[in-house]
């Protein structure tokens, strides 16, 4: 019966680390059903096939479920090789494909593809996700695969092939057969799997830059954060919950304000679009300077010293799940200090920040600026250069979108507002035409909404004019990408500007937290030489909305994670090649420190042991040797009783008199030895068989070892029940007989030397 409780066990873990793969890569794409579907399909196949009953999948059904799987996979990843949809699109399914397996109809040996499909979710779930919760569930689902692939390499060849769970196991020469010493070597092996894996984590080199589709959510993204913004491809965006800053926000009086207020973060700036490839992009300024900070101080950021004693306020940011080299900051800012040293670049243009020394330094872990809501336009000057001439008027590359912007201002009574060549003119026609269109797109004619897999855009056209007299429907990058669109097409200077919109504010903390969902894009229009006001034509209740869908469990549930999401995000996520300095400086100056001390210790002991006593230092040499003599002592003695108490169990003494088990043990040490021979070589005595008995099962399987195990047994009943001591000689021909046993079952099986060795022992 312990054969097929094995088998079971098998089948157990490996539907335990399916189950585990299947969660693991729910969460990474944040799908709730995704995760209930896989709970509950799992735990029914395994009521169904656990049973061997006739509502499994027959093999062809299973091939043919496969095959429409592998189809769809390969229709939605052929048409557009983008390589980040393909990871995706093959973890879901290699998802669909297993939660197909799992009801068909296999034997135990078809458990290792379950095992190998649930490695491959695993991986897709740590390409897609860093969360803490997907984190935990790899760390898991890799001890369940070493559990199970320690498992299945115990069982035969003729186990893996019979129909699960009826067959019955050979056990396997010089492996554990014991459930002890199989539980011992399954942690010995995570034991080792996690500290490699530790070891790797910490040796190998890190790359701070990752780059590429699958690190970046757009074209030409570095780490995490778009740098510019496509609207190629309309997708179904699902807002996350996942904490990417923390900022705080004091007043000109160094306090929180008494009531929270909203943020807006500026990140990039984009004022160019590319008609061709559908993606608005930032224009390069040629007067962009480079502020170097060593961390300690604010570098100032103007050209000339900006009275900060009004209306200045300090914002604090730390970032939590954001990998960037872009900086997030209100408008606008006057200083910056980095928490690490870094490089900053400032473009005037735009008053936006990023980093520029990333390969070396690493992504910056904060920073702390000064900024000035409402600035004065000497300050606004002093950051900006103070511009000689204005810019022309923009323009924008799509007619059709001009013919548009065009019908509205004739329907809104805006036909007869022309381009005014005055400053002030000009600046007050912006304003007005921007609002009206800004007021038209916020109106009922247009949707909020997520869900574009109905935005369809045809060869030829662009989206944004079919966004206007199409569609009318889609999500804070279609309204922007529309009102700078209409602006700009009728000569009034706009730009979108992306970054977060933040809501959620912990009274507690004191401190804001910015989500995936807060990520948000708005328009700002020139309103002055130097000055820009913003525009918002996304609908206000969908603003709103992205705060109010967060719900109260799931802000205790991020409460009580609190702590060990922080810990993951420090320790494991932020761990890039500066952290991998500091942390490999500070061990090499521990590893310093130790040995320093160990040199140091035994002089000061020896000192402060002669101040004491009074004993000179010829003493203190005679005392340490006594003290080692007594420690190989009790180490010998330690190692001699684990040997006594092995014997005792071997020889069923747990129950006897001590003078019978002392004399048991001497005289019948021989008898130990056998059985752990045999044990060695995988025929270990149950505790239930008695000792003939087991020797007579011995001869289906060694004759030659069974003869001299029946002699060995003879020769112990003689001993242990007829009370006949034996004499030196005795003991020798004991021995010897211990050694006829050795000697069978080496020529019996394929001797290899860790069999003697464990034999020997």
């Amino acid at each position: 019966m312990s054969d097929v409780r094995d088998v079971i066990t098998c089948r157990r873990h490996a539907m335990w680390l399916a189950v585990v793969s299947l969660v693991a890569f729910a969460l990474s794409q944040r799908s709730l059903a995704l995760g209930l579907v896989a709970i509950v399909v799992a735990a029914a196949s395994w009521m169904v096939t656990s049973q061997c009953t006739r509502r499994m999948l027959h093999p062809t059904a299973v091939l043919v479920l496969v095959s429409v799987v592998a189809a769809v996979v390969i229709s939605q990843v052929w048409p557009r090789l983008d390589p980040a949809r393909i990871p995706r699109w093959i973890g879901l399914g290699v998802f669909f494909g297993m939660l197909v397996r799992l009801w068909a109809r296999r034997s135990i040996s078809d458990e290792r593809q379950v095992v190998l499909l649930s490695g491959v979710l695993l991986v897709a779930a740590g390409l897609h996700s860093i969360d803490l919760a997907v984190g935990m569930l790899i760390i898991a689902g890799t001890a369940l695969a070493v559990d199970c692939v320690i498992r299945f390499r115990l069982l035969t060849p003729r186990d893996l092939a019979g129909p699960a769970p009826a067959s019955r196991r050979q056990p396997l020469r010089g492996r554990p057969q014991s459930e002890r010493d199989l539980r011992r070597v399954i942690i010995a092996s995570l034991i080792l799997t996690l500290l490699t894996s530790a070891v790797i984590f910490v040796i190998l080199p890190r790359n701070p830059n990752p780059g590429g589709p699958l690190f970046g959510t757009g074209r030409g993204s570095r780490l995490g954060f778009p740098s510019d913004m496509s609207l190629r491809s309309p997708q179904w965006i699902e807002p996350g919950d996942r904490e990417l800053l923390s900022v705080e926000w004091l007043g000109p009086d160094g306090k929180p304000p008494p009531v929270a207020e909203t943020l807006r973060l500026r990140g990039q700036v984009l004022d160019r679009y590319d008609p061709v490839e559908c993606r608005w992009f930032a224009r390069i300024g040629p007067s962009q300077r480079f502020i170097i900070n060593d961390g300690a101080d604010r570098s100032p950021l103007a050209l000339s010293p900006i009275d900060e004693r009004i209306n200045t306020h300090t914002l604090r940011v730390h970032y939590r799940g954001l990998y960037t080299d872009i900086l997030f900051t209100p408008w606008i800012t006057i200083s910056i200090r980095g928490l690490n040293p870094q490089v900053f670049a400032y473009s005037p243009l735009t008053c936006s920040l990023q980093l520029v020394d990333i390969e070396t330094a690493g992504v910056v872990r904060g920073y702390e600026t000064r900024v000035q809501p409402f600035p004065a336009e000497a300050a606004l000057n002093s950051l900006q250069g103070n511009p000689q001439r204005l810019p022309p008027p923009p323009s924008f590359p799509v007619d059709a979108v001009r013919d548009t912007a065009l019908q509205w201002m004739e329907e809104g009574g805006l036909a007869g507002v022309a381009a005014a060549g005055e400053s002030d003119e000009r600046w007050a026609r912006n304003i007005r035409i921007g609002r009206a269109f800004e007021e038209r797109l916020r109106s009922e004619q247009f949707t909020y909404s997520l869900d574009l897999r109905g935005f369809v855009v045809g060869e030829g056209r662009d989206p944004i004019d079919l966004f206007l007299r199409e569609y009318r429907f889609g999500h804070c990058e279609y309204f922007a990408s529309a009102l700078c669109a209409l602006c700009q097409s009728v000569g009034v200077d706009a730009r979108i500007v992306t970054g977060f919109i933040v809501h959620e504010y912990d009274a507690g903390d004191r401190r804001y937290s910015v989500r995936e969902a807060d990520a948000h894009a708005w328009v700002e229009i020139r309103s002055g030489s130097v000055q820009w006001t913003v525009l918002d034509p996304t609908p206000m209740a969908d603003d709103t909305s992205l705060a109010s869908e967060r719900s109260v469990w799931g802000q205790v549930l991020r409460f009580l994670l609190g702590p060990l999401e922080d810990a993951w995000r420090e320790r494991i996520e932020r761990f890039d090649s500066l952290a991998q300095e500091e942390f490999v400086r500070g061990f090499n100056e521990w590893i310093a420190r130790a040995i320093r001390q160990a040199r140091a210790w035994p002089g000061a002991m020896a000192e402060s042991l002669a101040e004491r006593t009074g004993i000179q230092q010829a003493g203190v040499v005679w005392i340490a040797a006594v003290l080692v003599g007594i420690a190989f002592s009790s180490t010998a003695a330690l190692l001699l009783w684990r040997r006594v108490q092995r014997r005792r169990r071997l020889l069923g003494l747990s129950r006897t008199g001590r003078m019978r088990a002392r004399v048991a043990l001497r005289d019948g040490a021989f008898y130990a030895d056998s059985l752990a021979l045999l044990a060695a070589f995988g025929c270990a005595r149950p505790a239930w068989q008695s000792p003939r008995a087991f020797a007579e099962s011995l001869r289906s399987k060694r004759p030659a070892a069974a003869e001299a195990m029946h002699a060995i047994i003879d020769r112990y009943y003689v001993i242990r029940f007829a009370g006949r001591r034996p004499d030196a000689v005795r003991r020798l021909q004991d021995a010897a007989l211990v050694e006829r046993l050795r000697a069978a079952l080496a020529r019996a099986d394929a001797f290899t030397p860790s069999a003697a060795r464990l034999g020997q022992r």
